[in-house]
């Protein structure tokens, strides 16, 4: 994952597409994300510290996450673009409790075990603060010598558990939420949280700009990237290209000196 950081919201001229633009932090690196008006707004009246006699939906959901960690010590931690397929960005909310990863009671299939992994799209029951979920996995994976699940419900809401070893309990690490990057920036500026983006659609969708014109720089996309990461998949490239078309409408010259 690569942090980022708010450069700028722009709107191309062609046809009113309004665009934030996130910059890599360590780099001049740049990922436009296409928005909606009222998003666009939302994060711009915050950006600039605008008061409101009244709430708007963004702060009212900064409200309940607020009341969430008075209640249940549960924080969100950090907001991450996650996927992006068919030109359309994903993003998550992720939350964390303060108090570290908590045991949760899990019941998988009569068939499976921890020992030999779990299967993609195997149904489990997860419960937690008294309320059942049932649950999809989606992924698996091992890390520092530990055992990762992720599992998700009908509305889009992922549990990631770990295995203890010791106990053999399960953990409940983060809660992540599906959401639009939009609105995942909205809030992530709201509670002061980092925007992170996976390195992969960096990758595919991130642009660096010519310091004079202001335009994209060709990038080789399809090179062999350094630690011998694989090629971006040229069909993948193919599919953005509405993407790069769109991008290169935006007048960019002032980028990176904004002030997020």
């Amino acid at each position: 994952m690569i942090e980022m950081t708010i450069d700028s919201i722009r709107v191309s001229l062609m046809n009113y597409q309004h665009v934030v633009i996130l910059r890599e932090k360590e780099s001049d690196r740049y990922l436009p994300i296409w928005i909606g008006p009222a998003e666009a707004d939302a994060i711009s009246i915050k950006l600039q510290n605008v008061d409101l006699a009244r709430p708007m939906t963004h702060d009212l959901l900064k409200n309940a996450v607020f009341a969430l960690e008075s209640t249940s010590g549960t924080v969100v931690s950090k907001i991450v673009v996650n996927d992006l397929r068919a030109d359309t960005f994903y993003a998550q909310i992720i939350f964390e409790s303060t108090e570290g990863p908590k045991p949760v009671s899990v019941k998988f299939p009569q068939d499976s075990s921890s020992h030999r992994g779990y299967d993609n799209g195997s149904q489990i029951s997860l419960t937690w603060q008294e309320k059942e979920h049932k649950l999809k996995i989606v992924s698996e994976w091992q890390e520092s010598g530990n055992r990762f699940i992720e599992a998700m419900n009908d509305d889009g809401l992922m549990f990631e558990l770990s295995l203890d070893k010791k106990t053999e309990q399960w953990l409940l690490t983060k809660i992540k939420l599906d959401s639009r990057p939009s609105d995942a920036i909205a809030l992530a500026v709201r509670v002061t949280v980092p925007i992170y983006v996976d390195e992969a659609i960096l990758d595919k969708a991130g642009i660096i700009l010519d310091r004079e014109t202001g335009k994209p720089i060709s990038i080789d996309k399809g090179a062999d990237k350094p630690g011998g990461k694989d090629k971006v998949d040229e069909q993948e490239l193919k599919k953005l290209s509405a993407y790069y078309d769109f991008i290169n409408t935006l007048d960019l010259d002032d980028i990176g000196k904004h002030k997020s």
